[in-house]
């Protein structure tokens, strides 16, 4: 018989759990509840599938990033110049994919090159096409959401459309903001008379804004893209956590990638790139649905905390 077979044995396993059970219930206590919360979130990322969901979720986003691309480049080169454009929309992509520059510039440069000029219905269809990924975002967001009514196909693709609609017209509103920010210099320095973008304000804007708007991205993402909306508490906790998990991943994997400790062309050869890109895009769609799980908990916890303040009140 074993030594965990005896009774000593059970005795020393019991104590054992229960002593990992009392640090575990201090420091849930310590962080006021978050401790469950994330565990309860890890739970539910394995029963409902989370890793095939990401991945499905990765498949659709790499099919949509170019069309995406062009959509953008063909609306920006109706008020700038076509190479202007170009490395205006390459910029934005290499901020979210800083690690696929030379693939994403080559690839797109390719592109423009065999499809000419393109018009109305052309515009459409990129449109319609980048919308893919967005459809599949908008089904899983609304699949983790608590008691969100399901949407067909044609309501996914709906919202899909929407969001990149909405983005076309964020990046307009960039181009704006980015004009007038070339422009300002012409007009006066700051106090110290140092040009407005050499001034090391200006240098904690550029990084500031970046991480802004991902942040109101994902809040408008959590707070109107499920069927159900959540209180806007919870919609705030779980974009600063999605935004702070896109950034920190997003600098480690860039720099494991050109630190060498990630090679992915010594096994794979020449589409090692590629497929870099495809598990980076997959690990920022499981960060994404990490997110959708925990603004669910949080709103669970939420109603929980109402319904027994309104216990306390009626006794």
């Amino acid at each position: 018989m074993g030594k965990l077979d005896s009774p000593m044995g059970k005795l020393d396993s019991s104590k054992i759990l229960t002593r990992l059970r009392i640090v575990y219930l201090k420091l849930n206590y310590n962080s006021r509840g978050y401790l469950r919360i994330f565990r309860i979130v890890f739970d539910r990322l394995g029963k409902t599938n989370a890793a095939q969901a990401a991945a499905a979720m990765a498949f659709y986003a790499f099919f949509s990033l170019f069309p995406l691309l062009l959509v953008l480049i063909v609306i920006a080169s109706f008020w700038l110049d076509n190479e202007i454009a170009f490395q205006k929309v390459a910029s934005l992509a290499t901020q979210i994919l800083p690690f696929a520059q030379n693939m994403i510039e080559t690839n797109l440069r390719e592109m423009i090159g065999l499809r000419g000029a393109s018009g109305s219905i052309g515009i459409i269809g990129y449109i319609w096409s980048s919308s893919s990924f967005f459809t599949a975002l908008s089904r899983n967001l609304n699949t983790t959401a608590q008691n969100a009514p399901k949407r067909n196909f044609f309501q996914n693709r709906a919202i899909a459309l929407v969001i990149v609609i909405l983005m076309i017209v964020f990046f307009g509103l960039a181009l704006v903001s980015s004009t007038l920010v070339n422009v300002l210099p012409q007009f006066g320095t700051l106090w110290d008379m140092i040009n407005i973008q050499e001034s090391v304000l200006w240098t904690y804007l550029s990084k500031i804004i970046p991480i802004l708007a991902s942040f109101l991205f994902f809040v408008m993402l959590y707070r109107f893209v499920p069927g159900k909306k959540s209180r806007m508490k919870s919609v705030l906790i779980t974009s600063a956590f999605t935004t702070l998990g896109w950034e920190t991943s997003s600098r480690i994997f860039t720099w494991m990638v050109s630190e060498g400790f990630i090679r992915y062309e010594a096994i794979y050869g020449s589409i090692g790139t590629l497929l870099a890109l495809l598990f980076w895009i997959y690990l920022i769609c499981y960060i994404t649905i990490i997110g959708a799980h925990l603004c669910t908990v949080l709103e669970e916890r939420s109603n929980r905390q109402e319904v027994l303040n309104a216990a306390k009140k009626i006794s």
